[in-house]
């Protein structure tokens, strides 16, 4: 297949600012997340159900894995900008083969965050959706709440 700089360059700037703008708003919904499970945290006591805790503890690592993946991608998407800018600077060098593997590296790399991060967010979903009251009496909960 035939690589036309300009067209590539500008199509990879495309997927760029479209991955940015994906990972910030994941950075967002993490971030909700995360004030979610605190939340639950203060409301549900976890001494009474020690596997609610422990799940509870999985999801905050979770988030806070996806929190340094997305500085991680950003940075590389970033540096990639940066190497694309100065082949598009300087006419006198030839497309550059490192240009084109980075960016296929990228992808892959962005189509595995796109799994891993859809994944959570469905576990996520189904902890939340729990009947939570199946984990806990609510009278033990409302007298915990009451001596606080």
């Amino acid at each position: 297949m035939a690589k036309n700089p300009k067209f590539d360059l500008q199509r990879f700037h495309f997927e760029h600012r479209l991955w940015g703008k994906e990972i910030d708003f994941v950075n967002e919904e993490v971030t909700i997340f995360a004030h979610l499970l605190d939340e639950m945290k203060v409301i549900l006591p976890t001494d009474l159900a020690t596997d609610f805790a422990e799940t509870l503890q999985r999801v905050a690592r979770e988030i806070e894995h996806f929190k340094r993946v997305n500085n991680t991608l950003k940075s590389e998407i970033h540096a990639q900008e940066n190497v694309m800018a100065i082949a598009l600077k300087n006419e006198t060098v030839q497309y550059n083969d490192d240009i084109w593997a980075t960016q296929v590296y990228l992808r892959e790399k962005m189509d595995f965050y796109h799994d891993n991060y859809r994944k959570f967010k469905t576990e996520f979903r189904l902890f939340i959706g729990k009947d939570l009251e199946n984990h806990f009496s609510l009278k033990a909960v409302a007298s915990l709440q009451e001596t606080a």
